[in-house]
């Protein structure tokens, strides 16, 4: 995988108005554009002895010299005074957002003095570190100095820009938006650096969402990151998912949360893998349908082979690229939502009242307990039945429950129905094994599920049980459609060998291969810094 990169220009200036301390009149004003010193960066990313992250853009500073102003200098010239800001207006916009803040010095505060030059400083403890230089300008550029006096309000006003290039994701990037972005935050004082690494079996629409919907996690630190302070390059370290790690589980997305994320598949970052002459089975004169071996693959892509021979499609065997052969959960349908949604009524759940302690969502397959806490259980009925609008015909042929409180009695008395208008319902013809219904494959946009004349108890999981796939998930319902990868029209005969080559534009990852992921993020010095 190409290392991904994103880039970021910031520029800095300062506004000053005098007032009169007693009408509040504008006497004058200075502008004053800063250079964005070296120190913005070694602060940012705790290097160049700095000893740990700042706190961004705390501290306005001013002063009374002058000289030559360079992005090597770690003082000011002659430092009068510095003070702590307060925030006037954040902008999240794309592609600049900017913060103002600013400090006022009263009337009775640093008079007689000639104040020449000002900058943002950072601080960490009792550190404080200049990180933006300028001297004051009239409106000319000429180079000005304010005088101070007892009659004098001055107010210095800061505005920090950051315009973020939203790019080097490849072809299918999502990105945050402004609001959403940590290394905007970052940059502005109000958050870290994004540090985490996720990956998910779903699409999200915003880098933001993989915070939550997410099936594999990986922290770093900044003290991790290579850092070019000459650059102005931040180098995240490769994270690895190892053998042991994430088994069995597909890629969609992977990135950043709050950043930035690459929604596969996109053959620009994520090379289609081929692989080839794959054993997948053995006849035996009587089985037609085999696990070709992965869960997603690329339509028409793939080769079977009996006995070394090619078999043609559509005459031989018929292939379904979105199989669930293995029964991979997240090609039920219903993992990708939730139980709280709009088009999902999940027995009278939505009228309980909330837990103080976290529940699992029933039906998403991520850790979703919900801001407000699940309740402990929910009552399923016929009139309060689990009922599902996908929003668009889907194909159905399988209902599990992991878990359920019902009499083994009741079981087969359930009532699995669709409607294609919510109106009129019809019940599919089922067999069970266990807590698993199989019926005829079938397609609709309403599904309901219960008991008739029946009501029972429907408990949520508890918010660190059970553990699956390395997750700590709580999803105990499923509904969905599981189909063979391979359907041979005959029966391939006792002893044949049975092979696939296809093509994967999804990462999955197995036991035999690895997961990696790095990314940069590239600063520069825009206009008037």
């Amino acid at each position: 995988m190409n290392k991904l990169e994103q880039h970021a220009v910031i520029h800095n200036r300062f506004d000053v108005i005098v007032q009169d301390a007693k009408t509040g009149k504008v006497k004058q004003t200075a502008v004053a554009y800063n250079i964005i010193l070296n120190r913005w960066f070694n602060c940012l990313t705790a290097s160049g002895g700095i000893s740990w992250e700042c706190n961004h853009l705390q501290y306005i500073s001013f002063g009374t010299g002058t000289g030559t102003l360079d992005v090597t200098r770690t003082t000011m010239f002659s430092q009068l005074g510095l003070k702590a800001v307060t925030v006037i207006d954040t902008v999240y916009d794309h592609p600049t957002s900017y913060v103002t803040k600013e400090i006022r010095l009263e009337a009775e505060e640093y008079n007689d003095s000639t104040i020449t030059e000002v900058g943002f400083q950072d601080s960490f403890s009792n550190n404080r570190y200049l990180v933006t230089h300028a001297f004051l300008k009239d409106s000319e550029g000429n180079q000005i100095a304010i005088a101070k006096t007892d009659s004098d309000v001055v107010i210095i006003r800061g505005t920090f820009y950051a315009t973020f290039t939203q790019g080097g994701f490849g072809t299918n990037g999502i990105y945050a938006p402004e609001s959403e972005n940590l290394v905007v935050s970052c940059i502005f004082g109000e958050n870290s650096l994004p540090m985490v690494v996720a990956f998910s079996r779903f699409d999200n629409d915003t880098p933001a969402r993989m915070g939550e919907r997410y099936h594999g996690r990986k922290t770093t630190a900044l003290s991790s990151c290579t850092v070019d302070t000459t650059g102005w390059e931040i180098d995240y370290p490769v994270l690895t998912w190892s053998d042991t790690e994430c088994v069995n589980q597909t890629v969609r997305q992977i990135g950043m949360p709050g950043f930035a994320a690459i929604s596969l598949p996109d053959s620009s970052m994520f090379t289609p893998l081929a692989i080839s002459h794959l054993a997948i089975g053995t006849g035996d004169g009587s089985t037609t349908e085999f696990d070709i071996g992965s869960p997603l693959f690329e339509p028409d892509s793939e080769t079977i082979y009996v006995d070394g021979v090619a078999q043609t499609r559509g005459t031989d065997y018929t292939a379904d690229p979105t199989n669930n052969m293995t029964d991979m959960r997240e090609n039920y349908w219903t993992a990708e939502m939730t139980a709280l949604s709009d088009n999902v009524e999940f027995g009278n759940l939505k009228t309980r009242t909330m837990s103080s302690t976290p529940y699992y969502d029933p039906i998403a397959w991520w850790i979703c307990t919900n801001v407000g806490y699940y309740p402990s259980s929910c009552t399923v009925s016929s009139t309060t039945p689990i009922w599902i609008d996908f929003g668009v015909t889907r194909d159905c042929n399988r209902m599990k429950f992991e878990i359920i409180t019902v009499p083994s009695a009741q079981l087969d008395n359930m009532a699995i129905e669709y409607s294609d208008d919510n109106v009129n319902w019809t019940a599919v013809t089922v067999t069970r094994s266990e807590q698993v219904w199989s019926f005829p494959l079938t397609s609709a946009r309403y599904w309901r599920v219960y008991i008739p004349s029946y009501s029972w108890s429907y408990p949520l999981q508890f918010y660190n049980f059970p553990t699956r796939d390395s997750l700590v998930t709580g999803t105990t319902f499923f509904l969905g459609k599981v189909a063979p990868g391979l359907t041979f029209a005959t029966a391939p005969a006792a002893g044949a060998a049975i092979e696939a080559s296809f093509t994967l534009n999804y990462p999955y990852k197995t036991a035999n291969n690895l997961l990696k992921f790095t990314a940069s993020l590239v600063f520069a010095r825009g206009e008037g810094s």
